[in-house]
Order: structure tokens, then C-alpha cells, then sequence
């Protein structure tokens, strides 16, 4: 489905998929935004979504990998194989390399396989690709390595925050990232969410649930007022 002009989901809830996988088609790029699973091979669906909007998954150049969570970044290694350069930030490369409990294999009773990161991006950076620009902010507690990736993109800026925040149905209501991973640290964690709320975002693309359009930074205020609620 499209989202707004150029943002494409082809894989995740709509499909009946747990984590959702986004593409962007704008500026002469086409980047996409997390690739893994829970339970399901979200390949077939995601080469289905792709092909509606026909974009070939060939034309896909790099994978912004927004944590290194098994339902996140586990098909990394085999997108590369396929060509597509991985960027991810460098605690995120470090856990994908080694394949550890950081990637959550234990949760989902899989093993990762490992992958190494083309270009590790670091809090600030802006990302070009081709004529898009990628700006890159971290967000660690969730997952230490956790990373937004903002585009801006007719006039709107848009936010693909993995599971900085989780979207409820209508964006009613919404639940904080999974507290089960080892590098999961709620003091730091609010101090994520306290930092990001103070910041304009038009769109937020979460990893799971529904994409908040035209509120994100409303999403982000309840998100901050939950954590203080719930994590101290």
C-alpha cells in the first residue's frame, strides 16, 4: 500500500505480517526500511508488495536497518547477497556481526545469521543516496543501537522509528518497544523519548501497527508521558 507519494508498505500488518518493511521511491533512490520475522518468511509477501507498485526488488540500493531485533534485520545477509548495501548504526553493525543475543534469536527460537554492515551511520549524519537524504538520529533504550531514519519528502517529515513506539488500530492507542531484549534500558529510554518529543515530525512509520499522518510528534508527546508513567 502507499502511504503518502513515494512511501510504499509491502510487508507487515496490513498483510497479516507482524513487522512492517517499507519503501521509499523518490529523488532517484529506492531504499527500504527493515527486513525480518517473527514466525512468517516475509519475503513472498514483500516481492508481492513490491511488484504492485512495480518497483523490482533489483532496484532496491541500501537496507536502513533500524535495530538489530530478529524481526528487524534477520533477512539483512540474504538482501545483501541479492546487492543491496546494508546501513545500520554501529551498535546495531556490531550485534548483526556477531549474530548474539542482542539480535533476540532466543525469543523467537531462531538463529540470526550474521551480517556485516556496508555503511555504519552515526547520530546527526546525513545519508545520501542518490538525491535522498537520509537523516540519521539515535534513539537507544528500546535497543541500544536503535536508530530513526527521517526523510523529508514533500514538505513533510517523515519518521521510521522501528520500535521506538508501537501503533495500536486507528493510532488510538500505542505501546512502548518490547522490554525483553538484553540491552533494553528504561532510564535511557525516556531520556529518548523526552529528547525526540521536543522535535517536529509530521509521519511516523513505526515498525508494527499503522503509520501516524500528519501527528507524529503528538505520538511521540504520548509516548513520552507513557514512559514516565509506566518505566520509573
Amino acid at each position: 500500500m502507499q502511504i503518502v507519494p513515494g512511501v510504499y508498505l509491502v510487508c507487515g500488518y496490513s498483510y497479516g505480517i507482524h513487522q512492517n518493511v517499507y519503501v521509499v521511491r523518490a529523488a532517484g533512490a529506492t531504499v527500504m526500511v527493515d527486513c525480518g520475522e517473527l514466525a512468517e518468511d516475509p519475503m513472498p509477501v514483500l516481492k508481492a508488495g513490491l511488484a504492485r507498485w512495480d518497483i523490482p526488488v533489483e532496484e532496491v540500493s541500501h537496507l536502513l536497518v533500524t535495530h538489530a531485533h530478529f524481526d528487524h534485520s534477520s533477512h539483512a545477509a540474504r538482501l545483501q547477497r541479492g546487492g543491496i548495501r546494508i546501513v545500520a548504526s554501529g551498535s546495531t553493525a556490531a550485534a548483526m556481526a556477531a549474530g548474539d543475543d542482542r539480535c533476540i534469536g532466543y525469543a523467537v527460537h531462531r538463529a540470526f545469521e550474521p551480517c556485516h554492515t556496508d555503511t555504519v551511520v552515526t547520530d546527526g549524519q546525513d545519508l545520501h543516496v542518490e538525491g535522498l537524504t537520509v537523516r540519521c538520529t539515535a534513539a537507544p533504550g528500546h535497543a541500544e543501537g536503535l536508530m530513526v531514519y527521517e526523510i523529508v519528502l514533500n514538505g513533510e517529515r517523515l519518521w521510521f522509528c522501528g520500535d521506538l513506539v508501537e501503533m495500536g488500530p486507528e493510532c488510538r492507542t500505542l505501546e512502548l518497544g518490547w522490554a525483553g531484549g538484553p540491552d533494553y534500558d528504561p532510564r535511557t529510554y525516556i531520556e529518548t523519548l523526552r529528547r525526540l518529543a521536543h522535535r517536529d515530525c509530521d509521519i511516523l512509520l513505526p515498525g508494527h501497527g499503522p503509520a501516524a499522518i500528519g501527528f507524529g510528534r503528538r505520538i511521540l508527546e504520548m509516548a513520552y508521558t507513557k514512559a514516565l508513567l509506566e518505566l520509573r
